[in-house]
């Protein structure tokens, strides 16, 4: 099989991704919206505020690539978000909110 990740880029809305984005670290995940901790990767909503999660960024894809090829199988509806983008995006918009 000749099937590889690429990085695709979509203009998309920042309020909408942050909340329905699993944001997953080195052992478990974390809500974007609300910020709830120890979020198992297999978790289709946040079991604090019910979001239903359409979106995953891994804090570090190298350490988790075996994750993500299992779950491109096991959940073909989520969509992979770059972390560093969503970071940047989100410090921008507290940037802006802060000098209005």
């Amino acid at each position: 099989m000749n099937e590889r990740f690429f990085r695709i880029y979509k203009r998309m809305d920042f309020n909408f991704v942050k909340s329905h984005l699993l944001v997953y670290g080195a052992l478990a995940g974390n809500c974007a919206f609300c910020k709830a901790m120890d979020i198992k990767l297999d978790a289709r909503q946040c079991p604090q505020c019910k979001a239903e999660f359409h979106y995953i960024a891994f804090q570090n894809v190298k350490d988790h690539m075996p994750k993500m090829l299992r779950l491109t199988d096991e959940r073909p509806d989520l969509v992979f978000v770059d972390y560093d983008d969503f970071k940047k995006i989100e410090g921008a918009r507290k940037a802006e909110n802060f000098f209005k």
